[in-house]
């Protein structure tokens, strides 16, 4: 019992010093705001890069701020687009 209690506290003890990226954190909520999302985008891609860089924790928040703000902006020029096309044949 003493050495799963030990091998436990280890495992704790190296997950709670990896730092999660606060930028990745930040980029996904603005890209998940929506009228934000350019830039949740940007930061998505600094968040990325930062990750990649310092070893820390994030990469998927990151990820996830990247196609979520392309997500939105496609759908943005789509709705625009659409919009013209309505107007125009009207």
């Amino acid at each position: 019992m003493g050495g799963k209690s030990a091998a436990t506290a280890a495992r704790s003890s190296s997950r709670s010093t990896a730092k999660t990226s606060t930028l990745a954190i930040w980029a996904m909520v603005l890209s998940v705001i929506g009228c934000t999302s350019p830039i949740g985008l940007y930061l998505g891609y600094r968040a990325r890069n930062q990750i990649r860089r310092t070893r820390e924790y994030g990469e998927p928040f990151a990820t996830v701020a990247i196609v979520v703000g392309w997500a939105y902006i496609l759908a943005l020029i789509v709705a625009i687009v659409a919009y013209i096309i309505v107007l125009v044949l009207r």
